[in-house]
């Protein structure tokens, strides 16, 4: 498989798939949406590959969405800016629901920054393993938007109501010891040995038996995700209404221009 933005290596029954935006921090554009839900896809028939890593490229695992190319489609193209941002929205819960829907076992192998889009993915995977040089962060309100794709509920699910709502609210930096006791990261490994680390948790799970570990995920999917797939039919709803609004293009603009942004009260 050859993509724009992905670099794939497989190694027996475990595929290594690699964010590819080096140079933009791998934000995460509408070719690399597209090419990560097309991989899900693929991945449903393959049947000799039972795990998954998904790491990034240089010195982040993902900076988030792509702002420069979210303006730029806003103000350029030819759909109003609330069509557009609800059209992405449905995307971004495709592939969640699609990466979250995966039969094979999925390990988001966090380096550097792990910001909004990218940490959506690495929610939707089934485990984390942080390396020491590892951020996470949601910086979604300091442009003039909510975590979306579904992913406000699964944080929630995961670390708790008020620590989610105290990342989202706050925007504040988590590192890897706090990421540890929250529950957030599985286990934590040093930079240099970020997808050994994560290689061995794979190779650990492939000594059990591949049907009760495919059942498990599925039991445990079944019980801890309730009612966050729901979020797909009301949330595109919501942001659009953001959109309908000033603040996502003066937050969006504001990053770009590296200045704090000026929302109104409301």
């Amino acid at each position: 498989m050859k993509f724009e933005t992905l670099l794939i290596e497989k190694d027996g029954h475990t595929m290594t798939v690699t964010l590819n935006r080096p140079e933009k921090l791998n934000a995460v554009n509408d070719t690399m949406l597209s090419e990560l839900t097309e991989l899900c896809i693929t991945l449903r028939d393959d049947t000799s590959t039972r795990f998954v890593i998904i790491t990034g490229a240089g010195q982040a695992f993902s900076s988030g969405a792509d702002l420069a190319g979210a303006v730029q489609g806003a103000e350029g193209g030819d759909a109003p800016p609330y069509e557009t941002a609800r059209r992405h929205q449905l995307r971004g819960h495709e592939l969640m629901q699609r990466l979250e829907r995966l039969e094979q076992v999925t390990i988001a192998a966090v380096n550097g920054l792990c910001l909004g889009a990218g940490f959506a993915i690495a929610l939707a995977c089934d485990f984390r393993v942080v390396a020491a040089d590892s951020i996470f962060a949601l910086p979604e309100t300091h442009v003039g938007i909510f975590f979306t794709w579904g992913c406000s509920a699964r944080l929630a699910k995961l670390i708790g109501p008020s620590r989610a709502k105290e990342l989202i609210m706050t925007c504040d930096e988590v590192y890897p010891k706090e990421a540890l006791i929250w529950g957030l990261a599985n286990r934590g490994a040093a930079t240099q040995d970020l997808l050994t680390t994560a290689r061995s948790l794979a190779n650990t799970i492939a000594k059990q038996g591949p049907l009760a570990v495919r059942m498990t995920k599925k039991i445990v999917d079944a019980a801890s995700l309730q009612n966050v797939g729901d979020t797909w039919l009301c949330e595109p709803e919501l942001v659009e209404r953001m959109f309908l609004s000033d603040e996502p293009l003066e937050g969006f603009n504001a990053f770009l221009e590296k200045r704090e942004p000026k929302f109104k009260d409301t």
